[in-house]
């Protein structure tokens, strides 16, 4: 197969340029599609906490075929071997796969999606053949060229290779977390048989489209610890801050389009580590931030501001609504029985609103601040609205 090297290079230039995987995804699939001539392809991905190979796109196959699918990652499936060894399968006769049977799949190439550098074959077997071309190299392995001249055996074909790669500590490492998922690529319809070069090509991109996945994961995690808080995994104080400021400006533009603020404190919070412990206190904190999430909605903005003491921010809703969402907490809050951690709380609030006019973050926190001292000087577990 005939490889347009320029429009291959620009497909690895801007799939590493994004930070968004899902848009790295969207871009190899259409990047893929355009540059290689197969019948039909698919990607799959693995959820890890589900340990599943879950189809998510596909090109040839009938609409939902490969998005429906959900493969175990378990030994004995074709589709989730390469997860295991990290080596592609192409040129298989394969005829004991119920899904393969399912799709139809009588020529096809399996590719992981490896998301970082794997050991060399070449170090771990100590191989000591210097003119053979995967000798030296961090990327190309025996398995994806025709004349290696390791102990495996050289003038093998792809399945015999793979028996002999079988006892090899490289195949033997079964990394699942290294590798993102597979690409599927068919050509059962044309009958076209896939070449070596066809294999290494899509295993080079392959490696490149799982470091720049892996990289946008790392970088979504680096911003999730700057603006989520570490206990709660709910917003933290320097994100609230942010988005308060934004909502402002917004409000001082548009003054038809109320916010609410809401402080919130758990009453007695000290008593709680005091008679029952740091570990229990921060599975109530945990337990106090799903609950203002569950009851809120997705547009509002919740976090925690600092020990205990919590934050909303209630966009497009005025003093009247702000006082009932409160409410509703505060009752939800003292109603709900916490006799598995051994513990009884409740919460004070402070409300305020701003409408219209200028209005400085300073200024609303201060009076929902002062808002929840009034609530706190009046016996607790109540709300109060600022003056």
């Amino acid at each position: 197969m005939s490889f347009d090297t320029l429009k291959i290079l620009e497909m690895l230039s801007l799939i590493q340029e994004d930070l968004d995987f899902d848009a790295i995804e969207r871009r190899f699939f259409s990047m893929t599609r355009e540059i290689f001539a197969f019948d039909r392809f698919a990607l799959f991905f693995i959820k890890h906490r589900k340990e599943l190979l879950q189809g998510k796109l596909s090109h040839g196959f009938p609409e939902g075929e490969i998005e429906a699918l959900s493969i175990p990652l378990a030994d004995g499936h074709i589709l989730t071997s390469p997860l295991i060894s990290g080596a592609p399968i192409w040129n298989q006769t394969i005829d004991s796969d119920p899904t393969i049977q399912a799709l139809g799949l009588v020529n096809f190439a399996v590719i992981p999606i490896i998301n970082r550098k794997r050991v060399s074959c070449w170090e771990v077997t100590a191989c000591r053949e210097r003119d053979c071309p995967a000798y030296g190299k961090r990327w190309l392995r025996c398995w994806l060229i025709s004349d290696n001249k390791c102990s495996t055996g050289h003038n093998l074909t792809a399945g015999q290779k793979q028996q002999k790669c079988a006892n090899c500590p490289v195949f033997r490492e079964g990394d699942v977390d290294g590798i993102e998922g597979v690409l599927l690529a068919d050509n059962s319809l044309s009958g076209q048989t896939f070449d070596d070069q066809t294999i290494v090509v899509l295993s080079l991109i392959g490696h490149t489209v799982g470091a720049a996945i892996n990289n946008a994961k790392r970088f979504e995690r680096t911003l999730n610890l700057s603006i989520n808080d570490d206990l709660t995994h709910i917003h933290n104080r320097r994100y609230f801050n942010e988005r308060l400021l934004d909502e402002l400006e917004r409000v001082n533009r548009y003054p038809r389009s109320p916010i609410s603020l809401i402080m919130i404190d758990i009453d007695l919070f000290k008593l709680v580590n005091d008679n029952h412990g740091h570990q229990k206190g921060d599975a109530v904190l945990v337990w106090f931030a799903g609950l203002l999430t569950a009851k809120l909605r997705r547009s509002d903005v919740v976090a925690r501001y600092g020990g205990e003491e919590f934050t909303i921010l209630l966009i497009n809703t005025d003093s009247r609504q702000a006082r009932e969402v409160a409410e509703d907490l505060r009752r939800q809050i003292e109603s709900t029985s916490l006799a598995s951690m051994g513990v009884a709380i409740t919460a004070s609030f402070g409300v305020t609103t701003c409408c219209e006019g200028p209005t400085s973050a300073e200024s609303l926190m201060a009076k929902a601040d002062k808002a929840l001292y009034a609530a706190k000087a009046q016996g607790r577990n109540r709300v109060c609205l600022a003056e």
